[in-house]
C-alpha cells in the first residue's frame, strides 16, 4: 500500500487539470506578465475558513478527534481515497464511481480580472460563473505564504509582510492582510497539517520537490525557468558548473583571524601553522590557500608559494587572471630552479590549459601555452594552438612567428603529413601583409623587420628564390616608406640596395634626394641582405651575390663583434658558399665560428671538408673527431663525420680505426632506419607527449631555435628498466643498437707529436686525479650506506672505460663486440652503400688470422696498467658493477662484468673469474633477474664440476631470486643435471667416465673423481622435476638419496610430499596407498624434526605435516597442527627465529591464516576474529 499522502498531490493535479479542461477552446494557458494573481473561494457568512473540506470523496479533519480517526486511513480501506484521472484518461462513469457518502466537490475555479489583475473565481452551486472576459494570457494561481507553514515559500518573488487587500468572493465579501493566513490557503495548510502527521506517523522518504502541477504552482514559484533546450516540454534544465562553496565555519575563521593577528605581530611561521590547521579542516577554503601563499612569499619559500597559489586557482577556476599569475610564476620559477625545469613548465602549461577551460578564446592563454609547448619540443601541440589562433586573426604576427618556425621544423621531419606546412603558413603570412597594406599598421601586433625575414624564409624553404627575391625588395621599401617606387621591380639585379649611389642614377624613374639616402642600401638590415644573397647564389647570380657578401668582410676588424653578436649570419653565408662550391671561401667564414666555439654538428663537418680541399689534414681530423664528440643524437652528420675520418685512416693504412668508425656509421644507420620506420607506423596516433619521434627532429629543433650556435642536443635514448621487461620488437631493435657503448678513446693520427705527447700527460693527469678520489671515498666509506657516493662511481666509470677503451687487453672480436659492432651481421643500407662496401673491403685487408690471434700483452704492461696493479682494477670493475647495480643500472652493471670477463688479463686467472661471476651473479639478484642468476650458476657448476658447493649456490641463488620458477626447471638446466647424473653413474658402475661438455661447447675431457653419489645432485634434480608436476620421476631420485641417508629430514620430507602430491592425481592408481605411505614418511620426518632443540625446526614441522593434512581434505587434524606451530613460536635473534637474507624463520602468520581459514569453512566466526586480533595484527 502506497503512503496515505501520496494522493495529496494527485487531489491538486485533478483539481486544477478539471477548470483547466472545462473551458471550452483554451486548452493551453499561458503565463501574465504581471506575477500577482489573486485567490478567491466560497465562504460562509462571517467565516475566513470552511467548517469542512471535501476533496474528492477525501474528507479533511477539522479537530484533534477526527484527525486521531483520520490517522487511521493506512490500514482502513473505507478510507482510502478514490483514485483520481490523469490528464488525457476518460473521466470515470458517475453510476460506477459513486462514493458510499455523498460529499460536496470543491467550487471549480475560474479565472476572473480585477483591476487588469487576473483573479480566480469559482462558480455557484447553480454552476453559474461569476467570470470577466477572460484575457489573452492566465497565469497560475498565486498561493501566499503562511505563517504557520512557513515551509511554503512566497511565490514569484513576492515579499511577506506586505499588506495588499485581497477580495473575497462569495455571498459575502471579506478583505484581509498579507500577513494573515488566506481564506483559500485553508485548503493547503490543512493538507500541510495532515502531511505532517502522516510523515511523524509513517516516516518514509520524502517526496521530490516539485511534483506535477502542484510543484508548478506552489513549490517553483519562486524559481525562474531557464531558457533553452530544458524548456522544451516544461521541464527545467541542471545547471552546470561547478558547485558554489560553502561559507567558512567559525573554527576556520577564527583560525585565519588568529593567523592574520599573527602576521601583524611579525610571527610568520605561527601565522603559516594556523593557515595549514584551518586547511586540514576544509581544504576548499579560498581564503586560506590566498592567505598561505602570501605568508609563504613573505618567507621566501618560491616553491611553496608557487604550489599555494595553483591550489588557490583550482578554488576558483572561472578566474583567468589566477591561473595567468600561477603560469607567470612557474615560467620565471623555470630559470631559478633548473634542475626542476620540466616540472615547472608542465605545471605552467596546466594552468594556461584551465584558463583556456574557462575562456577558448583567451588569446594571451593560447600564446603562452603554445610557446610553452614549442620549448619543451611537443611541436605538435604548440602547431594547433597557433593554428587557432591564427585562424581568429590572421593578422596576429606573434602567432604567425610561431606557426612558420614550427612547419619548418615539421617538415623537415620527412613525413608525408607535414610536406604542406611550409606552404600554408606562406599564404598566411601574405594574407596578414596583405591586410596591413590596405588597412596599415596595427599597434597590436606591429609589423616589423623579422616578419619580412620569416616570410622570405618560407619562400626560400620552399624554393621559390625569385619570389623571395621579390617579396624580400617588395616588403623593404614599404616598411622603408617607399612604395611609391614600383619601378624597381623591372630591375634584375640588386642596385636599389647598394651603399653607393652609383648604380641607382642609372636608372630613369630614380629621383636623388627624394627620399633619405638611410631608405637604400644602407637601411636594409644585415639579415635580410644575407638572405639576398642567398637567395641569388641559388639563382646563379654571383656576381650580385658577391657584392652583397662582400659587405661583411671576414678580415675586416669588426668581425668579431659581428661573430659575437650574429653568428648564424657569418653560419648561413658559409654554408651558401659551401653549397655553391666555393669551398675556401666558405672556410674564411668558418675559422671565425671554429674559434668561438660557434659551430653545430653539421657545420663542423663542412669546416671539416674544407679543410680537406686545402690539404690540411690534422685540422680536418680535429673537426671530424670533435663532430663525432659534440652530437650526441646520432644525426645524419655524425654519420658522415665518421664516414670521412674512416676514409683518411684508410688511406693512412690506419684499417682498424676505419674499420671500427665505418662500422659505427653503419650501426648509426641502421636504426635511424628503424626509428624512421616505427615513426611512420605511429604517425595515426595523436598524442601531445611524443611529438619529436627521432633524433633528427631533435637536432632540427635545436638548429632552429639557436641558428649557428653550437647545439647540444640530449640522447635519444631509452629509460632504465627492469632486465626482463616487455616490450614491441622495434623498439628492442632501436634499444640494442641504441644502447650505451664504452666511451673509447680516439687516437688523432695526424696530431703533430708534441700535441700528442701533451695530450698523453694531460689524460695521465686526470685519471691520476680519478685514482685520488677513488681511494678517498674508499677510505671514507660508510658500512652502513646504501650505496656508493656519486662522486665515486662518477670516477670509477671514467678508469673503467680507460681500461676498456685499451685495444691490447682484448682479442680483436671481443674488442668489436663491446663497441657493438657484429660482424657476423650484414645488412644492406639504404642511404649511403659505401658504407657497407668500406667495411667489407676493410674487413678483407685486416687479416683475421692475426686478428683473432690471442697476442701476449706487452711487458710493460703484465703486471700493472698505468701504474695500477691489475687487483686492484679488477678490484674497481667489480664495485663498479655493483654500484650500478644499487642504482638500478643493471644493464651498465651486466657491461661492466662481461668487460671484466672477456679482459685477457683477468681470464686466464680461475680466481678473479670466480669472482666476476659471482658479482655477477649479485648484480642479477639485485635486479631480479633469473635468467641471469641461472646463467652464472650453471658457469659456475661447469667450472667446479664434481664439487657440491656449486649445485648449493645453484640452489641458493634460485630460492633468493623472487620470481617464477622458470629458470630454475628450464629444458637446459634439467640436461644438464641429467648428464651430470648420467656420468656419476657410469663413473659408479664402469670405474670412470668422461664428461662430455656441456651442450652448448666442445667436450671438456674431466673426468669424474668421486667414490660415491652425490646426494645434492640427486636431490636437487629431483625438486627440479617435482616443481615439473613429474613426481613418478623425482621419486626415483628422490629414493635414491633416501638409500643413501635415510636419516636426512629434508630427504624424507621430499619422499613424502613426492608421494602426497602424486596421490592428488587424477592418473594416480592406488590413491589410498600413496598417501599411507606419504604421511608414514612425513610423521617420520615429523618425529625428527621433534626431537631437535631448536624451536624453529619444531614449529616447521608442525606447519609442515599441517599444510599436508589441510591439503588432503583432514581440517580437524590440520587445525590441531596448526595450533601446535602457533605455541612453539621460535625466539627473535636466537634460535633461528631470524633466518637473514634468508628471511625469516617464524611461520606463525601462515600457520594463523591457514587456521583462521578453517575456521571460517566451519562457521566459527568468533575463532576467526579471535586468530586475527592475536597472530594477524601488523
Amino acid at each position: 500500500m502506497s503512503h496515505p499522502f501520496s494522493s495529496t498531490f494527485d487531489v491538486l493535479q485533478a483539481h486544477f487539470t478539471h477548470q483547466r479542461d472545462s473551458q471550452p477552446g483554451h486548452g493551453v494557458r499561458e503565463k501574465t506578465q504581471d506575477h500577482d494573481a489573486e485567490i478567491h473561494t466560497h465562504n460562509p457568512p462571517g467565516s475566513l475558513t470552511p467548517q469542512r473540506r471535501h476533496i474528492s470523496g477525501f474528507e479533511l479533519p477539522q479537530n484533534p478527534g477526527d484527525l486521531a480517526r483520520d490517522r487511521q486511513l493506512d490500514i482502513e480501506p473505507n478510507h482510502m481515497p478514490a483514485p483520481l484521472p490523469r490528464r488525457g484518461d476518460r473521466a470515470p462513469n458517475a453510476a460506477s464511481s459513486a462514493a458510499p457518502t455523498q460529499r460536496k466537490p470543491l467550487p471549480i475555479l475560474q479565472p476572473c480580472s480585477r483591476n487588469g489583475r487576473q483573479a480566480v473565481a469559482p462558480t455557484s452551486d447553480s454552476g453559474a460563473v461569476q467570470s470577466e472576459p477572460w484575457p489573452r494570457t492566465l497565469e497560475p494561481p498565486t498561493v501566499l505564504p503562511d505563517p504557520a507553514h512557513p515551509s511554503i515559500g512566497t511565490p514569484y518573488g513576492r515579499e511577506a509582510g506586505l499588506e495588499e487587500t485581497i477580495p473575497l468572493y462569495g455571498s459575502t465579501s471579506t478583505t484581509m492582510t498579507r500577513g494573515e493566513a488566506p481564506p483559500t490557503d485553508s485548503t493547503t495548510d490543512a493538507l500541510l497539517e495532515r502531511q505532517n502527521d502522516l510523515s511523524m506517523g509513517h516516516p518514509l522518504p520524502s517526496l521530490p520537490h516539485g511534483r506535477g502541477l502542484s510543484g508548478k504552482y506552489f513549490g517553483n514559484g519562486d524559481k525562474p525557468r531557464r531558457s533553452g533546450r530544458g524548456d522544451r516540454g516544461g521541464r527545467v534544465t541542471k545547471k552546470r558548473g561547478p558547485r558554489k562553496a560553502a561559507e567558512p565555519t567559525g573554527d576556520i575563521k577564527y583560525r585565519l583571524n588568529m593567523a592574520s593577528n599573527a602576521y601583524m605581530d611579525g610571527r610568520l611561521d605561527d601565522a603559516i601553522e594556523f593557515v595549514e590547521d584551518a586547511i586540514r579542516i576544509n581544504a576548499e577554503t579560498y581564503r586560506a590557500w590566498v592567505l598561505l601563499a602570501s605568508f609563504l612569499q613573505e618567507k621566501g619559500d618560491k616553491k611553496g608559494h608557487f604550489t599555494a597559489r595553483v591550489y588557490a586557482a583550482h578554488l576558483q577556476p572561472k578566474i583567468i587572471d589566477g591561473w595567468l599569475q600561477c603560469a607567470e610564476i612557474g615560467i620565471g620559477l623555470r630559470d631559478e630552479f633548473p634542475e626542476e625545469a620540466d616540472a615547472f613548465l608542465e605545471q605552467s602549461i596546466f594552468c594556461y590549459s584551465s584558463a583556456l577551460r574557462a575562456d577558448t578564446t583567451h588569446r594571451p592563454a593560447r600564446h603562452g601555452r603554445a610557446a610553452l609547448y614549442f620549448e619543451m619540443g611537443r611541436v605538435r601541440s604548440a602547431a594547433k594552438d597557433y593554428a587557432f589562433l591564427v585562424e581568429r586573426c590572421y593578422f596576429d604576427v606573434y602567432a604567425l612567428r610561431g606557426l612558420a618556425e614550427i612547419s619548418v621544423l615539421l617538415a623537415d621531419t620527412g613525413k608525408p603529413q607535414f610536406a604542406d606546412r611550409p606552404r600554408e603558413a606562406m599564404v598566411a603570412y601574405r594574407r596578414c601583409i596583405s591586410h596591413f597594406r590596405n588597412n596599415g599598421f596595427d599597434s597590436r601586433y606591429p609589423f616589423e623587420w623579422q616578419d619580412i625575414r620569416i616570410f622570405v624564409d618560407l619562400l626560400v624553404h620552399l624554393e621559390w628564390y625569385g619570389d623571395a627575391v621579390y617579396e624580400l625588395k617588395s616588403l623593404s621599401r614599404w616598411l622603408l616608406a617607399r612604395s611609391d617606387e614600383a619601378f624597381w621591380d623591372g630591375e634584375d639585379d640588386d642596385r636599389e640596395w647598394d651603399i653607393t649611389n652609383t648604380r641607382r642614377l642609372e636608372v630613369g624613374g630614380y629621383r636623388d634626394g627624394e627620399h633619405p639616402a638611410s631608405s637604400y642600401g644602407g637601411g636594409l638590415p644585415l639579415e635580410l641582405r644575407t638572405k639576398l644573397a642567398v637567395c641569388r647564389l641559388k639563382l646563379g647570380r654571383e656576381d650580385e651575390a658577391m657584392r652583397h657578401i662582400q659587405l661583411i668582410d671576414p678580415d675586416s676588424s669588426n668581425l668579431s663583434e659581428v661573430a659575437s653578436e650574429h653568428p648564424h649570419i657569418l653560419l648561413e653565408i658559409a654554408s651558401a658558399l659551401y653549397e655553391a662550391g666555393h669551398l675556401r671561401r666558405a672556410l674564411r667564414y668558418y675559422e671565425p665560428l671554429r674559434a668561438s666555439d660557434l659551430l653545430d654538428t653539421e657545420s663542423l663537418v663542412r669546416t671539416g671538408r674544407c679543410y680537406l680541399e686545402i690539404g690540411d689534414k690534422r685540422l680536418a681530423e680535429e673537426c671530424f673527431t670533435l663532430a663525432i664528440d659534440l652530437d650526441e643524437s646520432n644525426s645524419d652528420a655524425c654519420i658522415d663525420a665518421r664516414y670521412e675520418l674512416a676514409k683518411m685512416y684508410e688511406a693512412a693504412r690506419e684499417e682498424k680505426e676505419a674499420y671500427i668508425l665505418v662500422n659505427e656509421a653503419i650501426r648509426l644507420q641502421e636504426a635511424r632506419e628503424w626509428a624512421h620506420e616505427d615513426g611512420l607506423e605511429d604517425d595515426n596516433e595523436d598524442g601531445e607527449g611524443d611529438d619529436i619521434g627521432s633524433s633528427t627532429m631533435s637536432q632540427v629543433l635545436e638548429a632552429g631555435r639557436e641558428s649557428g650556435a653550437r647545439s647540444k642536443q640530449r640522447p635519444l635514448m631509452p629509460k632504465v628498466e627492469k632486465p626482463n621487461s616487455r616490450a614491441k620488437p622495434s623498439e628492442l631493435r632501436f634499444r640494442a643498437d641504441a644502447r650505451l657503448y664504452p666511451t673509447r678513446r680516439r687516437r688523432k693520427v695526424f696530431a703533430r707529436t708534441e700535441e700528442l705527447q701533451m695530450e698523453d700527460k694531460r689524460r695521465a693527469k686526470e685519471l691520476e686525479e680519478a685514482w685520488e678520489v677513488v681511494r678517498t671515498s674508499r677510505a671514507l666509506s660508510d658500512a652502513n650506506a646504501e650505496g656508493p657516493s656519486g662522486v665515486f662511481m662518477s670516477a670509477a666509470q671514467e678508469l673503467v672505460d680507460d681500461f676498456r677503451s685499451y685495444k691490447e687487453f682484448y682479442s680483436w672480436d671481443r674488442y668489436l663486440a663491446h663497441l657493438g659492432i657484429d660482424q657476423a651481421r650484414q645488412k644492406v643500407v639504404a642511404r649511403n652503400p659505401n658504407l657497407l662496401a668500406m667495411a667489407e673491403r676493410l674487413s678483407h685487408n685486416l687479416n683475421p688470422e692475426s686478428a683473432g690471434a690471442e697476442r701476449p700483452v706487452a711487458q710493460q704492461v703484465a703486471i700493472s696498467y698505468r701504474g695500477v696493479p691489475f687487483d686492484e682494477w679488477l678490484d674497481l670493475f667489480l664495485e663498479c658493477a655493483l654500484g650500478l647495480a644499487q642504482t638500478g643500472k643493471f644493464q651498465d652493471a651486466y657491461k661492466v662484468c662481461e668487460s671484466a670477463r672477456d679482459a685477457t688479463i683477468f681470464s686466464k686467472s680461475k680466481e678473479s673469474m670466480f669472482l666476476i661471476h659471482v658479482t655477477w651473479a649479485a648484480c642479477a639478484l639485485r635486479g631480479r633477474d633469473e635468467e641471469t642468476c641461472v646463467a652464472s650458476a650453471r658457469w659456475l657448476m661447469r667450472e667446479y664440476q664434481f664439487d657440491t658447493d656449486p649445485f648449493r649456490l645453484f640452489s641458493a641463488l634460485s630460492r633468493l631470486c623472487p620470481s617464477p620458477a622458470s629458470w630454475y626447471a628450464s629444458g637446459p638446466v634439467q640436461k644438464y643435471m641429467l648428464r651430470q647424473i648420467k656420468l656419476m653413474d657410469r663413473a659408479m658402475t664402469a670405474g670412470g667416465a668422461e664428461d662430455s661438455g656441456d651442450e652448448e661447447g666442445a667436450p671438456s675431457g674431466r673426468v669424474y673423481a668421486g667414490k660415491e653419489l652425490d646426494i645434492t645432485l640427486l636431490m636437487l634434480y629431483g625438486h627440479v622435476l617435482f616443481i615439473s608436476n613429474s613426481f613418478t620421476y623425482a621419486l626415483n631420485y628422490f629414493l635414491r638419496a633416501y638409500s643413501l641417508d635415510p636419516s636426512n629430514g629434508m630427504v624424507i620430507l621430499s619422499v613424502g610430499h613426492c608421494y602426497v602430491h602424486y596421490a592428488l592425481k587424477r592418473q594416480s592408481e592406488n590413491r589410498q596407498y600413496l598417501l599411507v605411505q606419504g604421511f608414514l614418511f612425513l610423521h617420520r620426518y615429523y618425529d625428527i624434526k621433534q626431537a631437535s632443540a631448536s624451536a624453529a625446526q619444531r614449529q616447521e614441522a608442525h606447519y609442515n605435516l599441517a599444510r599436508s593434512y589441510h591439503a588432503v581434505g583432514i581440517p580437524h587434524i590440520a587445525a590441531e597442527f596448526y595450533r601446535r606451530a602457533l605455541r612453539d613460536v621460535p625466539d627473535e635473534g636466537g634460535d633461528g627465529g631470524s633466518g637473514g637474507i634468508m628471511g625469516s624463520n617464524d611461520v606463525s602468520r601462515e600457520a594463523a591464516y591457514n587456521l583462521q581459514q578453517i575456521c571460517w569453512a566451519g562457521g566459527d566466526i568468533e575463532a576467526v576474529r579471535a586468530i586475527a586480533e592475536e597472530h594477524l595484527v601488523l
